[in-house]
């Protein structure tokens, strides 16, 4: 049973298709994490007592029923050794992310051409946040994947590593932060009436994005560091 009490991170952890229903009430479970859920619902203005009873009703009671299969399966990740695991994140989430991010960032720049006389008022704030993210991204997936997850994967009795784990986590909180300020920018990835194709594949791949990097965080700050910190010393 879910409860007001419980962290967030632990709610996705036991029920992981609770991801659908915080993501459409953007229901932080990566950087915000930590706090407790009926403190998350409080602070976005949300009536706790109700949403947990919805919450309860579609994910306790009725299990599996909302997972389209895109929801990432916590118990096999948390079975997984570091190393496995590490590999899972660069092949599935770095992988695909970095797909998007070229793909949005040639369509972004043609709809902002197209559609400057119009929408400049959206679309020149929201190229300036997805260049910024896609910035944050690419540098944080080198830093990973050059130094700090072969270190992870080779050292769990440095004691000093755990400063590596604060660093991503900061990082994550940037990301995190451009992700809220894309999804308001986007009126939550709805276009205009008058927005041509490209317009909406822009908004529909940048929600691809955001979802996929909210587990991506999550994955990490929830699963892969509490495991790589609880060895150290070991």
């Amino acid at each position: 049973m879910i409860t007001g009490k419980m962290k967030v991170t632990d709610v996705v952890k036991a029920y992981p298709e609770a991801v659908e229903l915080f993501n459409d009430f953007h229901i932080d479970y990566c950087c915000g994490g930590k706090d407790e859920l009926e403190k998350a619902l409080q602070q976005l203005g949300i009536e706790s007592k109700s949403f947990i009873e919805v919450l309860n009703k579609k994910i306790v009671n009725q299990p599996h029923k909302s997972n389209k299969g895109h929801v990432l399966a916590v118990e096999r990740l948390a079975e997984m050794d570091i190393p496995v695991l590490i590999d899972y994140i660069i092949d599935t989430h770095h992988s695909k992310e970095r797909v998007l991010l070229a793909e949005i960032d040639e369509l972004i720049n043609k709809v902002l051409l197209v559609h400057y006389e119009h929408h400049q008022s959206q679309l020149v704030p929201l190229h300036r946040l997805f260049s910024d993210l896609r910035k944050e991204l690419q540098e944080h997936f080198a830093k990973e994947e050059k130094l700090i997850f072969p270190f992870m994967k080779n050292s769990f009795t440095e004691s000093k590593s755990t400063g590596f784990v604060k660093e991503l986590e900061d990082e994550h909180e940037g990301a995190g932060n451009l992700m809220k300020e894309i999804t308001a920018c986007t009126n939550d990835f709805t276009p205009p009436e008058d927005g041509c194709a490209s317009y909406r594949m822009v908004f529909q791949k940048l929600e691809e994005l955001v979802k996929d990097v909210y587990i991506h965080i999550f994955t990490e700050n929830s699963l892969l560091f509490p495991k790589y910190e609880g060895g150290i010393g070991q």
